[in-house]
């Protein structure tokens, strides 16, 4: 049987161990490129969020590929690219990390093969079945060679309106089992994966050219931040701590990355607001809550197999690398960051720390008055991870005035990006920000 969907699907595209790629024509003849999630995966626990997270995170990336259709409801959920985005659907699993298989190069067949995919428990090191190919391309300007069509256009076309989606969609529950994690390279001690002055993991898209009013910002804001007692620096993606106990005459100011971020996050913030479809800790989850962090003055809540180690400190500074580790390297985490932010902490001032924060080159969107987050894919020696960075300013002190920033930035596989948005769902609640 052919998937679902209000298509005709002409041809397959390509396969993979979790789903295959058609190249299909909707309702108006138009050709498209469907991504199908098998349903036997679906039915495993985290795919189906992983396959709409990655979704959606390729439609807000820097580089966007938006979707026109989708359904992550279905047995076998389904997201529908148009011709003219590209390979879309290709796209879509290769962001989820696992081995995509072009279709030969020979004729596509006159009608679909069927859908089923081997029997399926978890990510299989398999490849996939065989599959035929779209035919070369003919004179007189044809659609993309993803989208040819291999049939003609039907007059009536699978019942069952497309349902249209207006943005990214969501991840409708939690996750709670997730193929193997795939290690994210470490370097230093505690496993920082974000320590090494050679930076291994590399934005999905390229950084885009900052403005002039934004960098006049930064200059403006990071000169006052000079003149009250010069900047701490930090090298690579860490920050070097003031030595507290030297016998300083006169407390420096928080240390400040030393040099421009690789991939910032895109300015200016979008507007926006926190994700309510984001998931929150619950009595069944099974977490530690570590109350005690030296510098923070907050309670952490992380899942039970984390660790949390101090990386750095300094008067009005913590730094914190959290995460899970395996056979010695961090599969899972990232850094917690907590500083002063010099008065008056307004805008100006937030935006310049923001902009020196890396951010893997995500788009920010402006949650809050003082908080922006964003979210990326990251490829990582091969592999598409999950990446989520928060950057928000808090009331740290008993006068009530926003005093403290803080840095959140988490790294994981596709399938436990959930765990992620817990964490910083949480933080937001402890600090209200």
């Amino acid at each position: 049987m052919q998937p679902e969907g209000p298509y005709r699907f002409t041809h397959a595209l390509g396969g993979s161990p979790v789903g295959k790629a058609w190249a299909a024509i909707d309702e108006q003849g138009r050709f498209v490129t469907v991504a199908v999630l098998d349903a036997t995966v679906a039915a495993t626990a985290g795919w189906r969020e992983a396959f709409s997270g990655a979704a959606d995170l390729l439609a807000r990336s820097a580089d966007p590929t938006p979707y026109t259709y989708a359904d992550f409801s279905a047995a076998a959920p389904w997201v529908a690219y148009a011709a003219d985005v590209g390979p879309g659907a290709e796209k879509l699993f290769r962001a989820l990390g696992v081995d995509y298989t072009p279709a030969p190069t020979t004729a596509p067949p006159t009608s679909a093969p069927p859908s089923s995919a081997p029997p399926f428990s978890a990510p299989p090191a398999v490849s996939a079945p065989p599959v035929s190919a779209p035919p070369q391309p003919v004179s007189g300007g044809p659609p993309a060679p993803w989208a040819v069509q291999a049939a003609p256009i039907p007059s009536q076309l699978v019942s069952a309106a497309p349902h249209p989606v207006s943005g990214a969609p969501t991840s409708p529950g939690a996750v709670t089992s997730a193929p193997p994690a795939i290690p994210v390279p470490t370097s230093g001690p505690g496993g920082d994966a974000f320590s090494s002055p050679v930076r291994r993991i590399a934005p999905s898209a390229p950084k885009p050219q900052r403005t002039g009013l934004w960098i006049g910002i930064a200059a403006l804001v990071l000169v006052v931040l000079a003149g009250a007692g010069g900047l701490a620096l930090w090298r690579g993606s860490g920050d070097k701590p003031t030595d507290v106990a030297g016998g300083s005459s006169s407390p420096a100011p928080p240390p400040m990355p030393a040099t421009p971020p690789q991939s910032p996050g895109i300015e200016p913030p979008q507007g926006g607001k926190w994700p309510t479809q984001w998931p929150t800790f619950t009595e069944r989850d099974n977490v530690r809550t570590l109350a005690n962090l030296d510098g923070l003055g907050f309670p952490v809540k992380v899942p039970l197999d984390w660790n949390c180690t101090i990386a750095g400190q300094a008067e009005g500074f913590a730094k914190y690398n959290c995460g899970r580790a395996a056979s010695g390297e961090s599969t899972m985490g990232g850094e917690l960051i907590v500083r002063n932010c010099p008065q008056p902490c307004d805008e100006r001032r937030q935006t310049a720390m923001r902009m020196a924060e890396e951010a893997w080159g995500a788009r920010w969107i402006r949650t809050g008055q003082s908080t922006t987050l964003g979210e990326t894919l990251l490829n990582v020696d091969g592999e598409q991870r999950h990446a989520l960075a928060v950057v928000a300013y808090y009331r740290g002190g008993p006068d009530g005035v926003v005093d403290r920033q803080i840095v959140l930035r988490l790294t994981g596989p596709m399938q436990e990006a959930n765990q992620l948005r817990r964490i910083a769902t949480y933080l937001r609640g402890v600090l209200v920000f």
